[in-house]
């Protein structure tokens, strides 16, 4: 995305997953890495079903190279 953090204000409430559909249409070569982006939803582990909150943080945590 080219960006280390972004602000974003949610006019309604979403799911994490709608969130990411919402981000993919912004920056759609964030479609490549969603299979292996590890998403926390408030420093938790997010499964994408979870309801954002005001004052909530999402953050997306996308593959690194090597092995």
């Amino acid at each position: 995305m080219g960006k280390k953090e972004l602000n974003i204000e949610l006019k309604e409430t979403m799911t994490v997953n709608e969130l990411m559909k919402m981000l993919i249409a912004e920056y759609p070569k964030l479609s490549e890495f969603t299979d292996y982006t590890m998403i926390l939803l408030n420093h938790v582990y997010s499964d994408g079903t979870e309801l954002i909150k005001d004052g909530d943080e999402v953050a997306l945590f996308p593959p690194l190279d090597g092995g």
